[in-house]
């Protein structure tokens, strides 16, 4: 694949969080708009986008896909975690000085704002856009450990938080494979739902095409709020980049290459693979008694170096997977 179509995916993602930054600066998005744009993006914008790309979508009722698809969502963030952790060990962070949270921030890529319009972008050809709904899948394995493991990390409470994952994406996600694999899918769609499945189809793809530009807004906004707010630590900043865009890249490129895997869950995985830290962390940190400053000079830190090294993980990543 030509290094610049990789070039013109990855730019607009950043060009429409510097437009959520801008926004927040002229106080265009004020910090009650963000929270409600949140709980629209939440639980109406993206459950619509993951409903609309797994109805009927033959690849998330195959039982090997979603094994793998899950299994690998949930099994690469455990990765993620321990290389972070024994970054920590190395550098010196300590418990109660941010080490747990460093875990978690540094072993979480950026799963679904960032991702969906660059996989889209690369890997839908002629409107086959399956690809999507394989990483969803993805994503609730990831949803699975951020929720469970990652709280069990920063509280040490032996089962984390699972009442968490009852939110709109990870119920999209269930309902979709659940739709999908039974053909309850034809009933909101023309084939099976005559005019009111058309209709119903229709309002949800509008409504899901809105989830990752209203979703990039948001997470330019909050970098807003976030950058300069914090004293960044070397320690930290080094790290993280280290093990968020040098470690992992390498270790999911190499899964997505040598494991039994579909093309389209390698894609995913390639993308994934080129991916910053996610925010998420620090909402957990902060609810959770972890290190907010820490996880802020994370995703800080990612989020910039990656406007350089993803296009060139997703170039080279091509090549190693599928020897283009």
């Amino acid at each position: 694949m030509n290094f610049s179509v990789i070039l013109q995916a990855v730019i607009p993602v950043y060009l429409l969080a510097g437009v959520g930054l801008s926004l927040r600066a002229f106080k265009v998005v004020t910090p009650e708009m963000e929270k409600g744009m949140l709980k629209l993006v939440i639980h109406c914008l993206y459950p619509c986008l993951i409903l609309d790309k797994m109805l009927g979508n033959d690849l998330v009722r195959q039982a090997d896909v979603l094994a793998w698809g899950i299994g690998l969502g949930f099994g690469l963030i455990i990765v993620g975690m321990l290389v972070a952790w024994l970054a920590g060990l190395v550098v010196g962070l300590k418990p109660g000085n941010g080490r747990r949270t460093f875990c978690l921030a540094a072993g979480v890529q950026n799963y679904g704002y960032m991702a969906v319009p660059i996989l889209a972008a690369l890997f839908v050809v002629d409107g086959d856009d399956r690809v999507l709904g394989v990483l969803f899948l993805h994503s609730l394995g990831v949803e699975i450990a951020i929720w469970v493991i990652g709280i069990m990390l920063m509280t040490g409470s032996v089962f984390g938080n699972p009442r968490l994952l009852i939110n709109g994406p990870v119920v999209a996600v269930i309902l979709g494979v659940l739709l999908s694999s039974t053909g309850g899918w034809r009933y909101l769609d023309a084939s099976g739902g005559g005019i009111t499945g058309a209709v119903i189809r229709q309002t949800m793809s509008w409504l899901g095409a809105c989830a990752f530009p209203i979703g990039l807004l948001l997470i330019g906004a909050t970098m807003y709020d976030l950058v300069g707010k914090e004293k960044l630590s070397a320690k930290v900043t080094v790290s993280s980049l280290v093990v968020r865009l040098v470690i992992m890249p390498m270790i999911l490129l190499a899964v997505a290459r040598w494991l039994p895997l579909i093309p389209e869950l390698r894609q995913v995985l390639v993308v994934q693979a080129a991916m910053p830290a996610a925010v998420t962390p620090i909402i957990v940190a902060r609810h959770y008694g972890g290190s907010p400053a820490v996880a802020v000079q994370t995703v800080i830190a990612t989020s910039a170096v990656a406007l350089i090294t993803m296009p060139r993980w997703i170039d080279w990543g091509i090549k190693f997977v599928f020897g283009g």
